[in-house]
Parts: C-alpha cells; structure tokens; sequence
C-alpha cells in the first residue's frame, strides 16, 4: 500500500510542467552542459556528484533542464522510506513505519525538493541511508552513501558530524568507513581540478565570504534576520513549531525504557541542537528548503514518543494532510511571472533568478541589488518583482499588483507590480 501511495505521488509530480524556477536550478543545468565553477555551472561548491547524476540522467532525456528537475525528483522520492526505515530501526517499532512515511510525503518541503532542480533532494536521502546503514553496522556502504553526501552538496557538511562519529566508533571497521569517504572525496576533487583549477580554491574563498557577510542574508551577519526564521517555521511546521521544538530539546530528559537504546542518547538530540543553530545562522530564512535536515531529523526522533494507541490516527492525519497538499499541476510563479511580464513591461528590475529571467525572457533585466541602477529603471517604467507585496510609496510611478501564488507550502509567492 505505501509503495502504491509513493508511486502515485512520483506520478502526480511527473505530471508537472518542467521549468527552472531559480538561477541556481538553471546554473545546474548549465552544469550539465559544461562544468565550471568559475562560470557558475554550477556556483561553488559544485556539487559533483549531481552533476554526475544529472549527466546521467540527460544522456536519456537530452534535455538539461528535465535532466536537473528528475535528478532532484528521483532522489526526493528516497527520503520518506528512508526516513520511516529509519524510525523503525532506531526504535525497534516496525508499526511506525507507515505514519512516518506518510508524514514526510504529505509535508510542503518535499514536492518543493523534488520540482527544485536542486541537490538538496539526493543529498538528504544519502544522509539518511547513510545513518541507516550504520545503524545495521554497514560500514562500507555508509562511507560511500556519506562521501555521496558530501559530494552532492557540500554545504551539508554539518550533516556528517553523528555519521561520521557513529562510523569510528565502530572499531574494527572503520577503513571500511573510512576508504570510500575518501576516494569519493578524491574524485570530486579531481572533477573539479580539471575544470578550474587552483583558481576553484579562490572562488570559493570569495563565494564562502559573500554568503556569510553580503548577499548570503544569514543571522550570522544580519542579526534581524532570526526573527525571519520565526515566519518561516511558521509557514511550514505550523504555530505550533514552538512546541515541537520544545520537545526536542528536551527529549534527552524524557522518560525511558529498557528497550529504547540508541535513539534516546543525548548524542542525537545535540546533533539536532548542532544543526538547528547552523541553520539559523548559517542558512537563509528566505528559503524553507533548508529547515528539511532539521524538520526529517526531528519526525524521527519524535516518532518514538509517539504512543502506540496514537499510531493509527497518525497514519490517517498524515494521510488527510497528504490529501491536502495535492494540487493541480502548474508552472512554477516565477514561470508565471516572467509571462506576464513579458506582455505588460517594458523591462523588470528583480533580486530574485536575475540570470534565469535574462536567458528565458527578452526583456531587460536589472539587479535590485544594485539600487541605483534599480531606481533609474524604475522611473523610467520597469516592472518590479518580488517576493511580498510591494506598497506604492515604494515605487516612483503608480502601479498596480499581481500575486503569482506558490504551488506548494514551502515554495514562495512572487509580487509583480506593474506601473499603470
């Protein structure tokens, strides 16, 4: 029966039209193409292993942009069985198998992963089946799923910290932990030497500082940005994510039984500490993709806390919010946007898939980046997107607004104002 619902799942987002919604999705499939870091195909840190995966996908597709968008769908639709397999292994109850699979299927992030383009997708799957294969003491599969890992988003590196703790602690496997991390790594590396060079090594120097004191928009050099994530939690784990989180940090001091061994460690609730506060700050609240590390980890660790007389009705309100999510397949807003756009403006000023937006549309396109710039088109009659409402004291001409609504929960909403 869940394989039946997974497979109609798959087939409901097959459904949807293929586009690029981001500039980092269209820097993927330019990737697939010609890699180069320096060109942004794709930016820093490159991401080999999905352009490994994307390849191989376009050698039957030979389209890049579909090649990208099934590349991330084929590794989304590993992570709810992952995830319920492992509930079920860290706290030896194969009855939750089924509320934990329907649950990760039914939340907003995960058609969001699966129609990105992105690598955020693959990548958590291997870190998922990394942390199960340790938990039936794989050594060497769980290596290779973590250099995978790491290879298909390197920003996930925070993700390897309990994988790798629980890898060697594990004695007398531990090359067999250890030598495919490695020779993943190697490869990678080598990948990304050919096409740059040392020159890889300076980008991501000047890519690492950005994101973290410019364009990056994270807490860890714009303080105010805290009090964003608190409107994101909201959009996507609902007004009661305080609680959830409460009961997170405190699940170390819950009540135990015998028989619940290695899921009640505190080691797993202060790695989950760990990667709330490196999503905090050092992620961008802009983007709810990044709270699914912490958001999966969490339904896990929780599921066990879950009573058994309470597992039934689990299952048929994670299939009712299932039910739920569904929607009519559609264009992605931005998609939608740059259609309108394109009939009502004379040029469109944007801070958001600025690089998409010129290669797919024939307009004009400025960087609200650059405000000034920004502001001389704006006088002279461009349209502005984005991604609130804009009011008309912020534009120089009277306009009037459209709202291009996500398909998803976990997707945003675009704003086009148009001067009348």
């Amino acid at each position: 029966m869940l394989i039946l619902l997974q497979l109609a799942w798959l087939g409901w987002l097959l459904a949807f039209p293929v586009a690029l919604d981001s500039d980092d999705a269209l820097n993927f499939a330019h990737g697939v193409t010609r890699f180069s870091v320096l060109e942004f195909s794709p930016h820093f840190p490159g991401y080999p292993a999905f352009i490994w995966l994307a390849r191989l996908i376009n050698l039957a597709v030979d389209d890049p942009a579909r090649a990208v968008q099934w590349a991330s769908l084929l590794g989304t639709a590993l992570i709810a069985p992952l995830a319920a397999w492992l509930a079920v292994k860290l706290w030896q109850r194969p009855s939750l198998l089924a509320p934990v699979w329907l649950l990760v299927l039914a939340l907003p992030l995960a058609p969001t992963l699966a129609l990105s383009g992105l690598s955020d997708g693959p990548a958590l799957a291997a870190w998922l089946g990394a942390l199960l294969a340790l938990l039936h003491r794989k050594a060497a599969l769980a290596g290779l799923l973590l250099g995978l890992m790491l290879a298909l988003r390197p920003s996930y590196f925070m993700l390897a910290l309990l994988p790798l703790w629980l890898g060697m602690a594990q004695k007398g496997t531990r090359l067999r932990f250890v030598l495919p991390i490695t020779l993943v790594g190697l490869i990678s590396l080598l990948f990304v030497w050919q096409a740059d060079g040392w020159a890889y090594f300076a980008e991501g120097r000047r890519f690492t500082d950005g994101h973290f004191t410019l364009w990056g928009n994270t807490a860890a050099a714009h303080g105010d940005r805290l009090l964003s994530w608190a409107r994101t939690f909201n959009d996507q784990l609902t007004p009661l994510w305080p609680l959830l989180m409460g009961a997170l940090l405190l699940l170390p001091l819950w009540p135990r039984s015998k028989d619940q061994a290695a899921a009640l460690s505190p080691l797993w609730s202060l790695y989950w500490l760990a990667l709330l506060l490196w999503t905090l700050f050092g992620q961008n609240p802009d983007n709810p993709r990044h709270l699914a590390p912490i958001t999966l980890l969490g339904i896990v660790l929780l599921a066990g806390r879950l009573p058994r007389w309470g597992e039934r009705p689990a299952m048929l309100g994670a299939l009712l919010l299932l039910c739920t999510t569904l929607t009519a397949p559609a264009p992605p807003a931005m998609v939608q946007a740059a259609r309108l756009a394109e009939r009502t403006c004379p040029a469109l000023v944007t801070q958001w898939g600025v690089r998409l937006l010129r290669e797919t549309t024939a307009l004009p396109v400025t960087d609200g980046w650059y405000q000034g710039d920004a502001a001389l088109a704006l006088t002279q009659g461009a349209c502005r997107l984005s991604r609130r409402p804009i009011a008309q004291s912020e534009m120089p001409l009277p306009h009037q607004g459209h709202w291009f609504a996500p398909r998803f929960g976990a997707e945003p909403g675009l704003w086009l104002a148009i001067p009348r």
